[in-house]
C-alpha cells in the first residue's frame, strides 16, 4: 500500500528516509525549515552500519570516493600513554569506517532524495501537528496547514517542537561539555589520512583530526578538527580570540598548529552542544520519530548518523513488511530497542571519561584502556561497539556477513 508521508526535518534521517519510501511508491513530502535546505557541522564518522545503510541506498561508492576510508582509530593521552589503537581489519579485513564531510553526505543524499521524486518545501518550520482527524496535519509556525498525511516522520532532531508537543519523554539531560568543529587542510602532511587521531588533557580537554578526504581536488587531505570545552566556557573561547586557543591545542598537540592557523575567527568553526535524550516509545499515533528526535546522545562513540541512517532504514522496511502504518510502527520501535538503549547507555558510561570535570574516570582511561584493548575478546567488543554492530552487552550483529547483503567487499 502506497501512503501519503510528511518528513519533518532534511537532514541524514529525514533523507534518507525518503529516499528509501519514495522507492517504496510512496507520496514524500519534506519540509525544511531553512530557506535552502543545508547541512550542519563539519565532518562525522560513519561506521560500517552507516556505510551499510548507505550501500542499499546505492551511495556507498560515491561516498567513499568522496571521502576518507578510516581503518584505524589512535588516541594517546597528554602524558603519552596510548589510550586507543584499534583496527577495523581485526574485526573483519573489508570493513572500515569513512570519515566524510557533512556537506557531501547531505549532498548525497539531497540529490537521491530529489532525483527519486521526494517533494522539498524549504522555509517551512513546522511547530505543530494536528491529529485530532483520522489523518494528522502538520502545522507551519505561520499557522498554515498541510496536509492531511496518513504518517508524519519526525526529523527534525533533538529541538524538534513535535517531539516536545506529542513524544513521551523519560528524561531529557543536556550535556555540560561541548565541541567547536572546523575543516582545514593538512597541506604539510602531518596526519596519517586513514586514522581517526584524537589526544586527551584528562576529561577537560580533547583534540581530535579525522580525514574527510580530499575536498578541493587538488591531492592535499582535509580533515575534520575538533576542540573539546565545556559549554560553559563557550562565551569566553570567542571573547579571548584565536591566539588564546591555537596556542591551548598546540600545548597538547604541537602538529595540530599547522590546523588551527587556519581559522581566522570564531565563527569558521562550528559549535555542537549535546544532549542525552530518552524517549519511552518513538512514536505516537500517526507519527514516529527518528534521528536525534528519537534518541540523541553525546559523540563519544560516533553513533548518531548512523543511528539515524539505521532508523532510516529499519523504518521503510517496517512500513514494506507490515499490512498497516498502526502494525509497522511498534515493530519499528521493537527492532530499533536494543541497539539505540545500548549506544545511549555506552556513550553515557564513557562520557566521564572524555569529557568531564571528573578526576577519577579519566586517570583510569589514561591507564586501564590501552591494557584492555590488548585483551583478545576486550578488544573485539570494543570494535563491535566502534563498528555499531552491538544490539546489546552481549549480543552483536555479525559484520564477516554484511558483504552478502550490502556488497561491503567491493569497497
Amino acid at each position: 500500500m502506497a501512503y501519503q508521508i510528511a518528513i519533518v526535518g532534511a537532514g541524514t534521517a529525514g533523507l534518507a528516509a525518503s529516499i528509501f519510501l519514495k522507492r517504496d511508491g510512496h507520496d514524500v513530502t519534506i519540509y525544511e525549515r531553512f530557506p535552502s535546505a543545508r547541512p550542519v557541522g563539519a565532518g562525522l564518522l560513519l561506521q560500517p552500519t552507516g556505510l551499510a545503510v548507505l550501500a542499499a541506498l546505492g551511495l556507498d561508492r560515491a561516498a567513499i570516493q568522496a571521502a576518507a576510508p578510516i581503518r584505524h582509530l589512535h588516541g594517546v593521552s597528554g602524558t603519552g600513554r596510548l589510550v586507543f589503537d584499534m583496527h577495523y581489519s581485526d574485526l573483519a579485513p573489508h570493513l572500515h569506517g569513512l570519515g566524510i564531510h557533512r556537506g557531501v553526505l547531505f549532498g548525497l543524499l539531497h540529490r537521491a532524495a530529489v532525483a527519486y521524486g521526494a517533494q522539498l518545501q524549504t522555509s517551512s518550520c513546522i511547530a505543530a501537528a494536528d491529529r485530532s482527524g483520522p489523518r494528522p496535519v502538520v502545522i507551519d509556525e505561520h499557522g498554515e496547514s498541510h496536509g492531511p498525511f496518513d504518517l508524519v516522520i519526525d526529523a527534525a532532531g533533538s529541538r524538534s517542537a513535535l517531539r516536545l508537543a506529542h513524544a513521551d519523554t523519560k528524561f531529557e539531560r543536556p550535556y555540560p561539555f561541548s565541541a567547536v568543529w572546523g575543516v582545514c587542510r593538512d597541506t604539510e602532511h602531518l596526519f596519517r589520512h586513514d586514522t581517526l587521531a584524537q589526544r586527551y588533557r584528562a576529561a577537560r580537554g580533547m583534540a581530535g583530526v579525522l580525514p574527510v578526504g580530499q575536498l578541493d581536488g587538488d591531492g592535499v587531505q582535509s580533515v575534520a578538527l575538533f576542540w573539546s570545552l565545556p559549554v560553559a566556557a563557550y562565551a569566553d573561547w570567542r571573547a579571548n580570540g584565536m591566539a588564546v586557543w591555537q596556542d591551548e591545542v598546540a600545548a597538547l598537540w604541537p602538529e595540530t598548529a599547522s590546523l588551527t592557523a587556519q581559522f581566522a575567527q570564531p565563527d569558521d568553526l562550528s559549535w555542537a552542544r549535546y544532549s542525552d535524550l530518552v524517549l519511552i516509545q518513538p512514536y505516537a499515533a500517526g507519527i514516529v520519530f527518528v534521528g536525534d528526535a528519537a534518541h540523541a546522545a553525546s559523540p563519544q562513540l560516533g553513533q548518531g548518523a548512523n543511528l539515524a541512517l539505521a532508523d532510516a532504514w529499519t523504518l521503510a522496511d517496517s512500513l514494506r513488511r507490515c499490512s498497516s502504518i498502526d502494525e509497522a510502527l511498534p515493530d519499528y520501535a521493537a527492532r530499533r530497542r536494543k541497539p539505540v538503549r545500548f549506544y545511549q547507555m555506552a556513550s553515557r558510561w564513557l562520557t566521564p571519561y572524555f569529557q568531564s570535570d571528573r578526576h577519577v574516570h579519566p586517570w583510569l582511561k589514561d591507564v586501564a584502556f590501552g591494557p584492555m584493548a590488548r585483551v583478545p575478546y576486550l578488544n573485539r567488543q570494543m570494535l563491535h561497539t566502534l563498528a555499531g554492530v552491538k544490539t546489546g552487552l552481549f549480543g552483536s550483529l555479525d559484520p564477516g556477513e554484511w558483504h552478502r547483503d550490502y556488497s561491503l567487499r567491493r569497497t
